[in-house]
């Protein structure tokens, strides 16, 4: 069970740092651990001490109960929702280049 919790906490971790644009170097950076221990809490190897969960959350630009509900895009709303919070972040080339590579594998 904790190690599912673990994995769970850890994906979320990386929605929301991905959401960002943020790389785990970045996230370390902001939030005071290492670029390992991003990466190990990502993958669920290891969990942030409760210490640093403010100073993560923070970082992350959410509210700590974010971290532990699902909001991993598991209907196709979700998945709709989670590409349009990605494209927030995108600039107009990168749009650009996106559109039309949806309209190509749509067309197809």
């Amino acid at each position: 069970m904790i190690k599912d919790f673990k994995k769970s906490f850890g994906s979320r971790v990386k929605y929301f740092r991905n959401l960002l644009d943020y790389s785990q170097e970045e996230l370390a950076e902001k939030i005071g651990v290492s670029s390992n221990t991003i990466s190990y809490i990502e993958r669920g190897k290891n969990a942030i001490s409760f210490a640093k969960l403010p100073t993560l959350c923070t970082a992350l630009e959410i509210e700590p109960y974010k971290l532990f509900i699902n909001t991993t895009p598991n209907t196709d709303n979700e998945k709709i929702e989670y590409i349009n919070n990605l494209l927030k972040f995108a600039n107009k080339k990168q749009l650009n280049i996106i559109g039309n590579l949806v309209k190509d594998i749509i067309d197809n």
